[in-house]
């Protein structure tokens, strides 16, 4: 079987992987395209600063990842951290607060950039050079790459505005943590599951929504797995 767990930052996504990984040792751990990336030596940039080449890079990885599995290891079970389209949301917001076709400058917000050494975009009036243009092939390069197909499963964490449900903000040291941000991510994702991916490709992929605690997240994967399991 083939997972991805999907979502904006801070919603516990990594623990959810890696708590499953602890009860189902027989699956290999894909960990988050830009952890892999800057290990490689890529500069990524996030929030308004992101730019094509960042999530490019970020989406052709979880393509090639998940495709490779698919085609090469078909038997080996696999849970990946950020599906292929996690980028969309993500170069939404850059294109919004960031870029030439974005918000009025009135409603723009700009993040606060933790990374010492990742500085250089910070004073730019426009950061990103992301347009709509952009984000619409990147829809193309998912949808075509047949990458969905290959997901048996997209595990969808949303916000659900119940401070005793949702994840605390979490300081990673790698991405600001303004509410305002998780928040904009979290209703982009809400769009792209709930409207955006049934009108594009309705039968391209199996996509769930989990909420709950630590534990109530992780015994239901477990359900959903198993009666897809039982279903053949």
């Amino acid at each position: 079987m083939r997972i991805a767990v999907s979502g904006t930052h801070s919603m516990g996504k990594s623990t959810l992987v890696r708590d499953f990984h602890d009860l189902h040792p027989a699956f290999r751990v894909e960990d988050e395209p830009y952890r892999y990336l800057a290990a490689e030596g890529e500069r990524i940039h996030f929030a308004e600063r992101a730019s094509q080449r960042c999530n490019t890079l970020m989406t052709q990885h979880a393509i090639a990842r998940i495709n490779d599995a698919r085609q090469t290891q078909p038997d080996v079970d696999i849970i990946c951290d950020r599906s292929c389209l996690d980028f969309i949301p993500y170069s939404e917001y850059a294109g919004a607060m960031g870029g030439k076709e974005g918000v009025p400058e009135i409603e723009r917000r700009r993040t606060l950039e933790v990374r010492a050494d990742m500085q250089e975009k910070s004073d730019l009036q426009f950061p990103s050079d992301i347009t709509s243009a952009y984000i619409e092939e990147l829809w193309t390069a998912v949808l075509d790459s047949g990458a969905l197909q290959s997901y048996d499963l997209i595990v969808f964490l949303p916000l659900t505005g119940d401070p005793a449900i949702d994840p605390a903000m979490e300081d990673d040291g790698i991405r600001s943590v303004e509410s305002f941000y998780r928040n904009w991510i979290d209703r982009a994702f809400k769009r792209l599951y709930r409207e955006e991916l049934p009108r594009r490709s309705p039968l391209a992929c199996h996509v769930v929504e989990l909420a709950g605690n630590r534990h109530e997240r992780v015994s239901a994967l477990e359900r959903i797995i198993e009666g897809r399991l039982d279903r053949g």
